[in-house]
């Protein structure tokens, strides 16, 4: 690599961002963070300075490229950035003619992001091209509500358009109503909130039902691994606790297709659940980012996030992207939460301990770079000291500190 340029992670996301971090920092590319808050899960070796602006998040697309460019002029001229949350994926789509000017770019045109991130959008996008997805309806008053869950089905999800504005002021990423009592609770509590649901069907399935396409588009190129959810916490709604690669699965569905008729650019992952009713592979989302297991394709043999870099950094030259021919069975494993998700599946402990063996990756724990896994450690045991002692655990902006095992990302529909 001839020049390395910064690379500046914008969010808060420690597992997004820690992954992001290593797969640039392990190739002598200085990284380093802009978010709202000090987040200690992101202590990394591989992030030489963080950058806190409490109110970032709130700032009108003024004062967040005043922000931008500040932090440009500490770190480096021409910072390659790496949004890790979609509401920083928002900003810098919209800000991307003036950004371009001070940085480089790793994402997607406005409109690309803008229907990837506002699932209204995207669901209606996909039923334009018939693509496979759960069957979703857009209901605007109590009575389409009840009369559109009567045509799904319970259980239903309520899906919010803008998942981050939705955990907000609910603090999760979607709700389940069981019967037509607690929906109309539920829209209750939405009407009132302002913000904009759908109604979803929940296909049937568990945690290995869940697939995923996390890949990089260039022009017409497209390069991709596949992976399967093995297990995930919380059951049900949960996130994924190990996931593994698998054969290539994305010719049985229109991803690409999709993806070609949006003119998509930049890096996704693309989440399927397998429908076992049809055997179809039904699309959930697509991030228009990095994603929470950015460093699986890596240790498969493709590093996506460094083909984002040396693309937006003009780097790659004319050099055509790799077939996507990488290692099926490597693992990717939040080891906390997967140690309760087979907890809760009632799953021995030496069970465990072997399921984890063979070619993997972990999110908090590295070799090379130890002290995310201390701090990690330290919060559940730091947690249950302050109980002992009387105190009531704090929860900071990150939602790092708690007394009960915790997942790190909001839960969400599957």
């Amino acid at each position: 690599m001839a020049r390395k340029f910064p690379a500046l992670i914008l969010g808060d996301d420690p597992v997004n961002g820690l992954g992001v971090a290593r797969n640039l920092g392990r190739l002598g590319v200085p990284v380093h963070r802009l978010g709202s808050v000090h987040e200690r899960l992101l202590l990394s070796r591989y992030i030489r300075s963080h950058h806190v602006v409490p109110d970032l998040d709130t700032l009108d697309d003024e004062g967040y490229g005043r922000v931008l460019a500040d932090v440009g002029r500490k770190i480096g001229s021409s910072a390659v950035l790496f949004p890790i949350t979609d509401l920083h994926v928002l900003r810098v789509s919209r800000l991307r003619p003036r950004l371009e000017a001070e940085f480089k770019v790793t994402t997607t045109d406005a409109a690309g992001a803008e229907m990837l991130v506002n699932k209204r959008l995207f669901f209606q996008a996909l039923a334009a091209r018939g693509v496979d997805h759960p069957a979703t309806r857009f209901p605007e008053s109590p009575e389409e509500f009840e009369a559109a869950a009567k045509e799904i089905g319970y259980p239903i999800y309520l899906k919010p358009e803008i998942s981050p504005l939705f955990n907000q002021a609910f603090q999760t990423k979607g709700l389940v109503a069981k019967d037509p009592e607690e929906l109309r609770a539920h829209a209750g509590q939405v009407f009132r909130s302002g913000l904009k649901v759908m109604l979803q069907e929940i296909i049937p399935g568990d945690a290995t039902a869940m697939h995923g396409c996390a890949g990089y588009r260039r022009g017409r190129e497209v390069v991709w691994v596949c992976y399967r959810r093995v297990r995930e916490f919380p059951a049900g709604f949960g996130c994924g606790s190990m996931l593994e690669t698998c054969p290539s699965f994305v010719h049985q569905t229109r991803l690409l297709e999709f993806l070609e008729s949006i003119n998509y650019q930049g890096l996704f992952d693309a989440e399927f659940k397998l429908d076992p009713r049809r055997g179809a592979y039904c699309l959930i989302e697509i991030n228009a980012r990095s994603w929470w297991q950015n460093l699986l394709p890596t240790e498969s043999g493709i590093n996506l996030i460094e083909l984002a870099y040396l693309d937006a950094a003009g780097l790659g030259g004319n050099r055509p992207l790799p077939a996507p021919d990488y290692t099926v069975g490597v693992k990717w494993i939040h080891l906390y939460n997967d140690y309760y998700a087979a907890r809760e599946s009632g799953m021995g402990f030496g069970t465990w301990v072997r399921s984890l063996s063979g070619k993997k990756v972990f999110a908090f724990f590295a070799f090379d770079d130890p002290f995310p896994k201390i701090v990690k450690l330290s919060i559940p045991a730091w947690s249950k000291f302050r109980k002992i002692v009387g105190f009531k655990a704090r929860v900071d902006g990150a939602g790092s500190l708690r007394p009960a095992p915790p997942s790190t990302k909001p839960a969400k529909q599957r």
